[in-house]
């Protein structure tokens, strides 16, 4: 469930298909434990909106090498309805499900099962402070969530009168975006929000344009802001936007799209952020861009066309540089996962599970 339109896809997508679910990948196969020397990452593939068949894949780059379905082999059961996002924190890993509503904590490198947090209302992503505490963004409470990682628990609901999405955080102040108002009437969803991390509390709210859906925080601390325009084709032009954290201000100039002909999403930076990668194109024809945050104007031709592929998330490892773009094909069926040099260059492909989006590097 990664945007709303693409629920309404995979719902058109599922209508029209054999009702047989597809069957696990080797689920009789034993999970090889994830050192936590072993350089790789972890792919969230969200599954097919109501048929709870999301699973965790991993990627071994360095043994160019994949182990799909592992939640399952590691437990004997399914994530749940619709895989959102991951963390990683002191030999733990954390798997938001968002349709089922709640958090698994499961150990980084057997994946067995430790601990399931539930009383969200629909949890999207997390991010960890890295003190033994995490922020929840919520796609249906009108703020986000503090809870305790160790003790899997809720500490604090904070009220920001909108409905949270993509959170980065710069000094201590926790930037989160307001990416939709559809389930809480009356909200933003043209808005960046600031969190005061020491009080929790909200200081600031900063006008974007309309439905930032994702955000990163480059080399100057500046934070940039995806915003798709609306999934009403024509409803207001999409734009990339800079934020100064300091003044809390965007900053000029504003890098806009073409309304009705571009939904830009997934965007991501590389370790040194001095790059942006992002998707922009038509719905199910999304091309990978890659933009400097030095650069005047956006690029006008895409570093990896689709051709045919339906690239639904982008990623970039911040040790080598190297660029994942998942593709969904069409949403019902195992996708795929390419990676490219910084140069562009096709350097593996591999199948993983169904609608691959959140990677998290490890």
């Amino acid at each position: 469930m990664k945007k709303l339109h693409f629920i309404i896809v995979a719902i058109l997508m599922i209508a029209t298909a054999s009702c047989k679910k597809e069957n696990p990948q080797d689920v009789t196969a034993p999970v090889t434990p994830i050192s936590s020397e072993t350089k790789g990452v972890f792919i969230l593939n969200e599954g097919t909106f109501t048929y709870a068949n999301s699973s965790l894949s991993y990627y071994d780059k360095e043994a160019d090498t994949v182990g799909n379905n592992l939640f399952f082999k590691a437990n004997g059961s399914p994530i749940g309805d619709v895989g959102q996002s991951l963390a990683l924190y002191n030999g733990s890993l954390y798997i938001v499900v968002n349709g089922s509503k709640y958090i698994y904590k499961v150990d980084a490198e057997t994946l067995k099962f430790q601990a399931k947090l539930e009383g969200f209302t629909s949890p999207r992503n997390i991010f960890s402070v890295g003190d033994g505490t995490a922020y929840v963004s919520d796609l249906q409470r009108d703020g986000l969530w503090l809870i305790d990682l160790e003790k899997m628990e809720h500490i604090q609901f904070i009220e920001t009168g909108n409905s949270t999405e993509a959170m980065v955080r710069v000094g201590d102040e926790l930037f989160v975006s307001n990416w939709s108002n559809y389930y809480v009437p009356n909200s933003s969803n043209n808005s960046v929000q600031v969190i005061d991390m020491k009080t929790n509390t909200l200081v600031e709210t900063i006008d974007v344009p309309q439905e930032p859906n994702a955000m990163v925080v480059d080399k100057n601390d500046d934070i940039w802001v995806l915003c798709s325009g609306g999934y009403n084709p024509g409803e207001q032009d999409p734009a990339l936007v800079r934020i100064d954290p300091v003044t809390r201000e965007v900053v000029k100039p504003l890098y806009y799209f073409n309304a009705g002909t571009d939904y830009p999403d997934g965007l991501a930076i590389d370790g040194a952020g001095e790059n942006l990668y992002y998707l922009n194109g038509g719905y199910n024809n999304l091309n990978v861009y890659k933009m400097s945050v030095d650069a005047a104007q956006t690029p006008d031709n895409p570093f990896i066309a689709a051709d045919g592929r339906v690239f639904y998330n982008v990623a970039v490892d911040p040790e080598n540089g190297d660029v994942y773009v998942t593709n969904a094909k069409n949403y019902v069926q195992n996708g795929d996962v390419e990676r490219f040099s910084k140069d562009g260059e096709l350097l593996s492909k591999f199948t993983v599970g169904v609608v691959p989006c959140y990677m998290l590097f490890n």
